[in-house]
């Protein structure tokens, strides 16, 4: 009876905080002696936490480590909203911005895995629309720079430069799925307009993507590594759609946030979770999740930490956790080791590290020289960044996962994750 009565009382107090009992189960702390890691050397975070937001260089964070997928550090600290002060909570949900890349890229590598996709497939295999003669706009000798707008579509670009002017040549050839998992598919730069059709909002991945199609490349496909912002990763996610037979929402639902214990992970909030969200700009409602019909593969995605360490904590085991196998090994070290060969990692800001001591894989960026990328973290360590305020880190050799989330956009958080990642490398036992 008595170990009934606390089953209730957790229960009831779950029901109160409105947090699900799974998800409870998947936010229990371990001892960090118990997986290696120093207790006294993983308490630094608590004070660089603060150390940064009473500077105001951030309003707070949330903070997540783990290490042979179990919990070690889980903390939040500051605020979610510096006008009302309203205190940063660890199951606030946030906008996971182009944190959403990195699960498109396992979509489409579980695909692969299941042999129902191939990586030098041409886009136009399974996007019809993409079969036509392509053209690459290229500066034309002494034109002005293309003026820089970070979301390509509804801004207009500054002109202060003066319109570029442009040449136009035939694609050389076509792209692939491998191009736009690495971005060197031309279909975008970050930061470069190109008249891209304006989205509706009627719009779904199957009738937007195919308007993409006739757009001027902004390079020879394969020829170069440029950031493709917005448009690159939907067209992936149409792929995922026409190869599995179901909507983008769909297919993660079925293949990784439910088996995963994804509970407040969505495109979108769901209802009766919005006191949980943080917006992305004071007086901008987040979008609610059954209410969305179009699911942006580059930046769609609403989570909390711990939900999205649960897809972290699956990479870095080689993709499985608890016991179930999501991706095989071999193919998170695709995923995760150099596949651009020479190219450099030029033209965007990555999560404040040098472009020289990195490299990417299949939608990962990986550590290659730490020196050069200003980390302590090990040669191999991978993840990806969304809004440059939200995080993930997988350290495969150390089984290490590490998520962070501010409730900002841009790149104020990066002095705070180099020294976290700093903290976490230190913080090992070794024997």
């Amino acid at each position: 009876m008595k170990k009934m009565g606390v089953k209730i009382r957790v229960a009831s107090l779950a029901a109160l905080m409105g947090i699900a009992l799974p998800a409870l189960a998947q936010t229990t702390l371990t001892r960090p002696e118990d997986v290696g890691l120093s207790s006294a050397k993983l308490a630094l975070i608590h004070d660089a936490l603060k150390i940064q937001i009473d500077a105001g260089q951030i309003p707070g964070a949330i903070l997540l480590v783990a290490r042979n997928g179990k919990i070690v550090h889980f903390e939040a600290q500051g605020v979610a909203n510096a006008v009302s002060g309203e205190p940063l909570q660890n199951s606030q949900i946030f906008g996971a911005g182009s944190l959403t890349k990195a699960v498109t890229s396992v979509a489409a590598m579980m695909l692969v895995d299941d042999g129902k996709l191939n990586l030098d497939d041409p886009v136009s295999k399974y996007i019809r629309e993409f079969g036509g003669s392509r053209h690459v706009r290229v500066l034309k000798p002494g034109s002005p720079p293309a003026p820089f707008t970070p979301i390509p579509g509804p801004l207009t670009p500054s002109q202060e430069w003066g319109k570029p002017r442009y040449a136009m040549v035939p694609a050389a050839r076509p792209i692939t799925v491998r191009m736009l998992l690495t971005h060197t598919s031309g279909i975008q730069i970050y930061g470069v307009d190109n008249a891209f059709p304006r989205r509706e909002a009627t719009d779904t991945l199957a009738t937007f993507v195919p308007k993409l199609a006739s757009m001027p490349l902004e390079f020879q496909p394969g020829s170069r590594w440029a950031y493709s912002n917005s448009i690159g990763f939907e067209v992936l996610a149409r792929i995922v759609e026409v190869v599995s037979g179901m909507n983008f929402r769909q297919f993660l639902q079925l293949r990784l946030f439910e088996p995963l214990g994804m509970d407040d992970t969505d495109f979108g909030v769901k209802r009766g979770l919005t006191a949980r969200a943080v917006p992305f700009a004071p007086g901008l409602d987040p979008p609610i999740a059954d209410e969305t019909t179009y699911y942006s593969g580059s930046a769609g995605l609403w989570t909390t930490v711990a939900d999205y360490s649960l897809f972290a904590r699956m990479l870095a085991n080689d993709g499985n956790f608890n016991g179930r196998q999501y991706l095989m090994p071999e193919t998170v070290r695709q995923m995760t080791s150099n596949q651009i060969g020479p190219l450099v990692m030029g033209g965007y800001p990555l999560m404040g590290i040098p472009a020289e001591g990195v490299k990417f894989g299949l939608g990962l960026l990986s550590v290659t020289i730490p020196e050069v990328a200003g980390t302590r973290l090990p040669v191999g360590s991978f993840g990806w960044d969304g809004d440059g305020t939200r995080l993930f880190w997988a350290v495969p050799e150390e089984r290490l996962a590490i998520v962070s989330m501010v409730p900002l956009i841009g790149p104020q958080a990066a002095p705070l994750q180099r020294t976290i990642e700093a903290i976490v490398m230190n913080s090992i036992i070794r024997q």
